[in-house]
Order: C-alpha cells, then sequence, then structure tokens
C-alpha cells in the first residue's frame, strides 16, 4: 500500500524506518502493513471553512484522540499540563490522587501526557499488536478505540476476548465508567447486561461483546464461534493458546476491512502473540513500563528487588525473554536449529545411531526419530523423522517400518515408548530371533533379538552415580527431559530449521506442576502440536546416555591381558613381561655360594660383590651371632630342634643377664611381724 509521507506525520517516518530495520528490507521489498498514515490535517484548511458548526466535531468523529478529549474528557497530549491542572482545580480527579499527582507535576510532568498513547490510537493499521509493559495504559488505549467506533458508526460490532473472566470484567467496568461520566453517551446507551456475557447495546445498532476464551477449560473461545465482528479485540493475548486466536479469527472472515488489536504482556511462549509481533502485517508497538509519566527509581528498584530476572523482563521491560515455567530454553532452542533437511545425512560407519519410537493409540498414530552421534565433532544430529497417520498405522504396518529404518541406518539401540509398544517389541524381538535362523547373527534384521528395549514412562530406572559408581534409582520421564535439555544447554544437539512442528513442540512444552514429592508434571500447552514426536527424539537421546555414557550399566572387559607384579614400575611404554625381565636382572642374588674374606663381617658374592654378613656361619667361617642363625644357614640347612623349651628359656634370660624364672617353685611367704 503506497503511502504519501508527505502528508502524514512524522510518526509514520519513523514507523517506516523501524519496519526496514526489524524486517531487515532489501531494495524492491514491500511495506506489507495495510494503512493510509497519519494525516497532518484531518481536514485541510478549505474543508475546515466550509463546515458549519464547530469543526473539532468533524474532526472527532475521524481522529479518537480529539473524540476522547470532547467526550470522555480523557486526553494523553498534555506537555504543560493544562488539563492535569484544570483537573485539579475541578477536583474531578480521585480524593488523594491530586496531591500524590502534584509532585509529578512539579517535576515537569503531566500524569495525562502520554504521546504514545496517540500514536497508538491515530495509527490507521488494520492490525496492531501491543507489546507493553504493565500500567502503561493499554487497556485505557483499547477502551478508548472501542468506545470511539461504537459511537462512530452504525450496526458497528466489536468483539473483546481475553483469557479469563476477571480481565472482560475490568474492561467493561472501564467502558461504563466512561459512558456513566458522558450523559449524552449514557442516553446513547439501550441496555448493559453482565450475564451471560458483558454487553453494551447501543440506540444505533452497535454493540460490545465480551467473552472469556475458557483458556483452561481448553474451549478454545468457544463462545465466539458464530459472533461477526467489525473489531476483534484481543486483551493479554500471550495468555491465550494458539486455538483460541485461531478460533476467534474466524469471526471476522465476512468483514474484509474488520480490524485486529492484539495486546499483552509477554510471558515468554513463542506461539502466536509472538508471531505476530514479528509478523510483517502487523504494526508492533512497544513500550517498557518505565514509559509511564508515574514511573519513579523508587518503582525501579522494588521491582527489580521483587521480580525474578525473567519476570522483570516480561512484565516491566515488555521482553519476551524466557517463558518462567518453560522446559526447554528459546535461545537454546534457536541455536540448535541447523540449515539442514531429513535426507541430506545418508549412513556413516564412523557415525553412532540410535532409534526411538514413540507409540500411541489409534488416534494418534506412531512417531520415530532417528539420532546420529558424530565422534569427530561431539554433535548429536536429528538425521530422519517418520510419522505415521491413523490411516497408515497398523501394528503391523509400524513394526514393518522400525524394521526397515533399522536395516538403514543400523542402530545401535532402539528404545521404545513401553506404554503402549509392550506387544510392538515383543513382535520385534520375535522377528528377530526368527530371522536369526535363516540369515545369521549379523544381519540387521536378527539384531532386533538385542536391540529393542521398552521404557517406561511412568517408571524408575537406574542408573550409576559418576563418583561412586553405586547404582541409583530416578524417575523415567523427569530423567529423560532432563537428560534432552542438557543436550541443549551444552549446544550438542542439532536439527532441521525447517521443522517448525518441532520448534512449536519444544516452545510449548512447559512444566505444569509439581507434585508433593517434588516429580515435575509436563504439559504440551498446545494439543494440536503434540509431544509425541518430541519423546521419540528424547527416547534416542536417552538410548545414548543409558548406552553409551557412565550413567549406564558398568561394562565388563572380556580380554585377557598381563600386568607386571604389585609395586612393579613400568617405564615408557615397555612390554610389562620384558620390564619385568629387566627388573629380575638388577635384583641382587639370593644364593649363599659367598666367601668370607680375611675373617671379616662382609659377604663377598662374585655376581654383586660384597654385601653386609647376614648369618653364623658359611662355609665354616664365623660371623656374628645372632638369635636366628645356626650353623647351614647359607645352605638352607634346616634349623636345629632345640632341646627343650625350659633350656631355651633359660638360655635367653642368661643372655639378658635376667633372674631365672620362679615358675613351678613356691610362692614366696609374708613374714609374721
Amino acid at each position: 500500500m503506497s503511502i504519501n509521507l508527505n502528508q502524514c506525520t512524522s510518526e509514520c517516518s519513523s514507523c517506516i524506518r523501524r519496519y526496514i530495520s526489524k524486517h531487515r528490507l532489501k531494495r524492491g521489498d514491500s511495506f506489507d502493513i495495510p494503512c493510509h498514515g497519519i494525516p497532518l490535517e484531518y481536514l485541510p484548511a478549505d474543508v475546515r471553512s466550509s463546515v458549519s458548526g464547530d469543526p473539532e466535531l468533524a474532526i472527532s468523529m475521524i481522529d479518537a484522540v480529539t473524540w476522547a478529549g470532547k467526550f470522555l474528557d480523557w486526553h494523553c497530549y498534555d506537555p504543560i499540563g493544562e488539563h492535569w491542572k484544570r483537573k485539579s482545580l475541578e477536583g474531578s480527579m480521585p480524593t488523594g490522587l491530586a496531591q500524590y499527582e502534584e509532585g509529578v507535576a512539579l517535576a515537569g510532568k503531566s500524569v495525562f501526557n502520554r504521546p504514545y498513547q496517540g500514536e497508538m490510537l491515530r495509527c490507521s493499521a488494520k492490525y496492531k499488536v501491543f507489546r507493553i509493559g504493565r500500567q502503561a495504559g493499554k487497556t485505557e488505549v483499547l477502551c478508548v478505540s472501542v468506545l470511539h467506533n461504537v459511537f462512530t458508526h452504525k450496526n458497528f460490532r466489536c468483539v473483546i476476548i481475553a483469557p479469563y473472566d476477571s480481565q472482560v470484567e475490568l474492561i467493561f467496568e472501564r467502558l461504563r465508567t466512561f459512558i456513566d461520566n458522558n450523559a449524552m453517551l449514557s442516553n446513547s446507551v439501550r441496555r448493559k447486561v453482565k450475564k451471560p456475557t458483558h454487553q453494551i447495546e447501543l440506540h444505533n445498532g452497535s454493540i460490545i461483546i465480551g467473552f472469556t476464551a475458557g483458556t483452561k477449560s481448553k474451549q478454545e473461545a468457544g463462545a465466539s464461534r458464530g459472533q461477526p465482528a467489525h473489531m476483534l479485540v484481543f486483551d493479554e493475548a500471550d495468555y491465550l493458546s494458539a486455538g483460541d486466536l485461531n478460533a476467534a479469527l474466524a469471526t471476522i472472515t465476512n468483514f474484509p476491512e474488520a480490524t485486529v488489536w492484539m495486546s499483552s504482556t509477554p510471558a515468554g511462549k513463542r506461539e502466536k502473540f509472538f508471531e505476530s509481533c514479528r509478523d510483517p502485517m502487523y504494526r508492533e508497538f512497544h513500550f517498557p513500563s518505565q514509559i509511564n509519566p508515574n514511573w519513579t527509581e523508587e518503582r525501579e528498584r522494588f521491582f527489580r528487588s521483587q521480580l525474578t530476572e525473567d519476570g522483570y523482563k516480561h512484565e516491566i521491560l515488555a521482553e519476551f525473554g524466557e517463558q518462567e515455567e518453560g522446559v526447554y530454553q528459546n535461545k537454546y532452542i534457536e541455536l540448535a536449529q541447523d540449515d539442514y533437511d531429513y535426507g541430506d545425512y545418508k549412513p556413516n560407519p564412523n557415525w553412532i545411531y540410535m532409534m526411538g519410537v514413540d507409540w500411541n493409540d489409534v488416534k494418534i498414530g506412531t512417531t520415530l526419530a532417528v539420532v546420529g552421534f558424530e565422534p569427530a565433532s561431539g554433535l548429536f544430529r536429528l538425521v530422519d523423522k517418520v510419522v505415521m497417520t491413523r490411516s497408515e498405522r497398523t501394528q503391523l504396518s509400524a513394526c514393518q517400518k522400525v524394521a526397515e529404518l533399522n536395516r538403514f541406518w543400523n542402530p545401535t539401540m532402539i528404545y521404545v515408548d513401553k506404554g503402549f509398544g509392550t506387544t510392538q517389541i515383543e513382535v520385534l524381538q520375535k522377528f528377530g530371533y526368527d530371522s536369526l535362523a535363516g540369515e545369521g547373527a549379523n544381519s540387521p534384521n536378527a539384531r532386533l533379538r538385542n536391540i529393542v528395549k521398552g521404557y517406561d514412562f511412568g517408571g524408575s530406572i537406574e542408573i550409576r552415580d559418576l563418583f561412586t559408581k553405586q547404582p541409583i534409582s530416578k524417575k523415567a520421564k523427569p530423567f529423560l527431559i532432563e537428560n534432552s535439555v542438557r543436550r541443549f544447554e551444552q549446544l550438542t544437539f542439532k536439527y532441521p530449521s525447517s521443522d517448525e512442528l518441532f520448534t512449536k513442540a519444544l516452545q510449548g512444552y512447559i512444566v505444569k506442576r509439581i507434585t508433593t514429592t517434588g516429580v515435575p508434571v509436563y504439559e504440551m500447552q498446545d494439543e494440536s502440536v503434540g509431544d509425541h514426536f518430541l519423546d521419540a527424539v528424547n527416547l534416542a537421546l536417552v538410548a545414548f546416555t543409558l548406552e553409551k555414557s557412565a550413567f549406564g550399566a558398568p561394562k565388563h572387559e572380556a580380554r585377557i591381558s598381563f600386568s607386571a607384579e604389585i609395586g612393579a614400575i613400568l617405564r615408557g611404554d615397555k612390554d610389562p613381561r620384558k620390564a619385568l625381565q629387566e627388573k629380575e636382572a638388577h635384583r641382587p642374588k639370593m644364593g649363599r655360594a659367598a666367601a668370607v674374606e680375611g675373617g671379616s663381617d662382609r659377604l663377598v658374592v662374585p655376581e654383586h660383590g660384597e654385601l653386609p654378613m647376614n648369618t653364623a656361619s658359611v662355609d665354616g667361617a664365623r660371623g656374628p651371632v645372632k638369635l636366628w642363625s645356626w650353623p647351614g644357614f647359607g645352605r638352607d640347612a634346616p634349623r636345629p630342634r632345640v632341646r627343650s623349651l625350659r633350656e631355651a628359656m633359660s638360655d635367653a634370660s642368661q643372655r639378658l643377664n635376667r633372674q631365672p624364672s620362679r615358675r613351678g617353685s613356691s610362692r614366696p611367704r609374708r613374714k609374721n611381724i
């Protein structure tokens, strides 16, 4: 759509520059937002002079800001504080608020000077998305625009949708307050009801209807089905599910000129609201809470101290950040995406492959995933994906597909969801045993008898402690998920960026709640996406951990090797047996074939020279007498028997100059004094 910037305000030029930078447009690319700009003058001078009566009234029919100031006494342009001063003098401000706002106004700020609200209202884009922090006035903008449209158009239908009834009630309470403060607007209302749905109906045929999407109950905005709308408003859109938004957007199919407004503080999800903020057809308005004139340093310190890091990003800065309850962080999801497709990789004998199979009932079908590990780079790559639909899925055909992928990829292990796959595991293993006789033990089909394992999501598994090597019991499902999360955080997992459905599954996988025993319960926010292929991928990844890492069962070595004796020191890479022989060659000879030279106490051994004297007698030579020595010690003669124990004790006592033992004699008697 062509826009003459010479006839538009400076906001339009700034918008186009931001659009080019945001979407990285190149020369020749188009500006896809359907709008006609914000005119410098809603009524040119020649037209204004021809208007009878108040020209501001004519402008207010086109400009929502002028209309709000005239009929609602609502203002967003107040640079010098004239509206604040007037309202303070008139006493129309709430009690106590005027005194509080006085400090802000005296500081050079007016609480009513919010030019960004004027830009949001005056922008002529058909599709707008407001990503704004808390208490920055986004609900006020929605209410003003809704009232301007229904009061200036006949038979205009506006539908407002929010996740919870309390939010719908808040919007309609503000709408009723605006209307009740103006007698003319109040007299234009035909009826106002709250049950069964919130409605405000005017005499001109226009109507405002509010619906609760029923996000928690999975109703997918069922109440709004069949409700036509000229203007569709989503409040807190990031808390609506994709099903809610899809069902509600169908209400404008018969109105080509219908407008769509989305407003929300980000929750961190990468769903419809996130996609709309990046959609080239939507005009995005992004403002943090600090843009509020009432923002102070005290509020900044308070929220920084009270909110978590992600909470501050969401609530105050209006940044998407990370979803606090999300399992997989978005920054790691983006880093895991790679530029390749399924089918680009072929079986590589240097790689290790694992297969995961998520077996489900007839309503869902079977999903298979093959993950390959490249030892050279240390990366795990998702190389194959098979999703068998309900029409294709039978027990035998699914088993045949597993056997087919087994023959093609030759995986080390195949992990199967045991919940729905108990029978299929037995079928595959039996097929492996049947193939053993005809094809041999080395055939891919025969390997199925050993490589197919069931993994029970609801049970427990046994892993090995990395330090103590002792078995530890872990809940199977949390271990499966955490193992996958670690692969993403370590930047070792890659998958095709073209698989958008898998990306949505990763982004929408959250922790629903934590049980009283501390076990997380997981949930997929968008049931239309499903977590079945994600489970198959995680089964393949956990197979690597349990089969190829220290967490799994201990590995026992069947080969035999020889080692040196205890305490032997081996140098370099010598053969242990050769090193032992060299060590024995340097050991002193223990033989007693030696002589005593010159009656000294040194033994002369021919091979090794002199050694200290050890024995009492060597070849008739007398050496030092020891208690343990006897004639013939040098030639390994047996030790002679002693005559008796009593005689040996007596000899020892004499050598030690001790008194003889009293054993056997009468005990001494005490003298009688």
